[in-house]
């Protein structure tokens, strides 16, 4: 025997009513055992547990692998009998959750939920007359949901509900039911923020990639980011204003460029005069803003201004500001603004002001 192995011996005691000895397990062995028997029912228990709960379903951009038109889609009923907030429906036979994605389409109150499978009637279909057929596969809360519809590819399945107001979606599958319930946006995430780039095309695409960029950063500190899509025709898009009430946004951010010749540059932001909370607004968050960016890039800070008439932050009621991250009539500046560095810089600047916002806030 190797001498590292020790050996524990059997402890053995007289039982006076017996002839011969009996061989005892000493305490430490019977604690030992006791650990074991605890670890092995736990573990059971987490097994169970893991097999029995429902199982939550994930987020992913949907809408950019499954492009889909009005006309090609079926109607689908919603029947009236789930709790308030909730939206129930089942899947094919085969379905896991793991074929399962959904993506919050909240500029245009949709919410996609796309299932991979090979079924191209489950939910309903056409007739060769031209009659949509409707398998009743969907009940909930018809007044947290406008309608519904559904579209077969080869894809596989996109279910299409229209909304009745922006919320954050929290969807459960348990065995072949998918439960989708509606959560405002302020009891999932600490911070909210609406963040506008404005025209998209303007300066390369600047704004909104800054404001993705931002967006990415905010994130990981647990704050929900929305951005706003001006570039939607449909008359069911979002306006900023609707934007910031039915997401309960604390600030709103814009972010432009500037045309003032080729002499100027520098970072500008504006905020809305008629907007006031004791200890943090408009004014305050105007400030961060440009102070923050403005550090950020190295660039120079050229001052708070009112905002001028007609601009959307006096429609919004919270603290909102305009942030103009240069000016693209200098050359030296538009150069800059299209490095994916100085992005970078522009993005880290906002993050950090939308840091300080909340921690000035949260302190109010």
């Amino acid at each position: 025997m190797p001498a590292s192995v020790k050996r524990i011996p059997l402890v053995k005691y007289a039982d006076p009513q017996l002839n011969d000895k009996t061989p005892q397990i000493p305490g430490r062995a019977y604690t030992c055992f006791f650990w074991v028997l605890i670890f092995a029912l736990c573990m059971g228990v987490c097994v169970y547990y893991s097999m029995t709960k429902p199982v939550v379903i994930t987020s992913a951009n949907v809408s950019e692998v499954m492009h889909f038109e009005e006309k090609e889609t079926v109607p689908l009923s919603v029947i009236g009998t789930l709790p308030t907030g909730r939206i129930s429906f089942t899947v094919p036979e085969g379905v896991q959750a793991s074929d399962i994605v959904t993506e919050n389409l909240y500029n245009e109150r949709k919410f996609l939920v796309h299932i991979n499978t090979e079924s191209d009637s489950y939910y309903g279909s056409v007739t060769e007359a031209g009659v949509s057929v409707d398998a009743g596969r969907i009940s909930g809360d018809k007044r947290f949901v406008e309608g519904a519809s559904v579209l077969y590819d080869k894809a596989g399945v996109l279910l299409i509900f229209d909304m009745v107001r922006i919320s954050e979606y929290k969807l459960t599958m348990d065995e072949n039911v998918v439960t989708m319930e509606a959560v405002e946006p302020g009891n999932l995430y600490k911070y909210v923020v609406v963040l506008d780039p404005g025209d998209a095309d303007e300066a390369a695409g600047v704004c909104r990639d800054v404001a993705d960029r931002a967006a990415q950063l905010l994130y990981q500190e647990g704050v929900r980011v929305y951005l706003t899509n001006n570039s939607l025709e449909s008359e069911d898009a979002v306006s900023t204003a609707e934007l910031m009430e039915e997401s309960g946004a604390d600030i709103y951010i814009g972010l432009d460029v500037s045309h003032d010749g080729e002499v100027y540059h520098g970072i500008r932001t504006y905020y809305d005069p008629l907007y006031y909370i004791p200890g943090f607004g408009s004014i305050e968050l105007s400030e961060s803003c440009l102070n923050n960016t403005a550090i950020a890039v190295s660039n120079r800070a050229l001052g708070i201004s009112e905002a001028p008439e007609g601009s959307v932050l006096y429609e919004i009621n919270a603290p909102a500001t305009l942030i103009s991250v240069g000016n693209c009539d200098n050359p030296d500046e538009y150069a800059l603004l299209t490095e994916d560095s100085y992005r970078d810089r522009l993005a880290n600047g906002i993050y950090e002001a939308v840091l300080e916002a909340a921690g000035m806030m949260g302190d109010i």
